[in-house]
């Protein structure tokens, strides 16, 4: 019994280390990546301002998983409008989009593509062959999650 214990124990000391060492090296990780930051373009092509990367932000959101309001394209295409507001961008920023849900959100199209983006916001379409797109959308809790890179002075 008391060979079991310490057994337990030296693999309990070795899970512990391990997981120290696993969050030291994701801090490493994080530290490196967040040490320098470069936009080469923006959404007008416009080449990233040199010097000036204390400038950009990083900004993300969702639209909320079974709240996103859905506006009614055509009868097989929605789309909704997503806000950046509170980013504080001065000037088009670069958006990558992904549509997500709990079911049938891979066979959709358009979750990926931005359209109309300025400063302060951008719209997604979505169109879902076979079906009412709002219904399916709706029903499975779909939604857009999104990340923006711009600058902010």
């Amino acid at each position: 019994s008391s060979g079991i214990n310490a057994e337990y124990g030296y693999f309990k000391r070795i899970n512990l280390r391990y997981m120290m060492l696993k969050v030291a090296t994701f801090l490493l990780i994080l530290g490196a990546s967040a040490a320098d930051v470069l936009m080469d373009s923006n959404e007008d092509g416009v080449e990233a301002r040199r010097g000036q990367s204390h400038c950009l932000r990083t900004c993300t959101g969702t639209t909320g998983k079974g709240s996103t309001d859905w506006v009614i394209y055509t009868g097989s295409g929605i789309y909704t409008d997503i806000s950046l507001e509170e980013c504080g961008f001065t000037s088009r920023p670069n958006i990558v989009t992904t549509l997500n849900g709990d079911n049938f959100h891979w066979k959709a199209k358009g979750g990926s593509a931005t359209y109309f983006v300025e400063t302060a916001s951008f719209r997604v379409y979505v169109h879902y062959r076979g079906a009412s797109t709002n219904f399916v959308a709706t029903k499975n809790n779909w939604s857009i999650t999104w990340v923006a890179v711009g600058y902010i002075c």
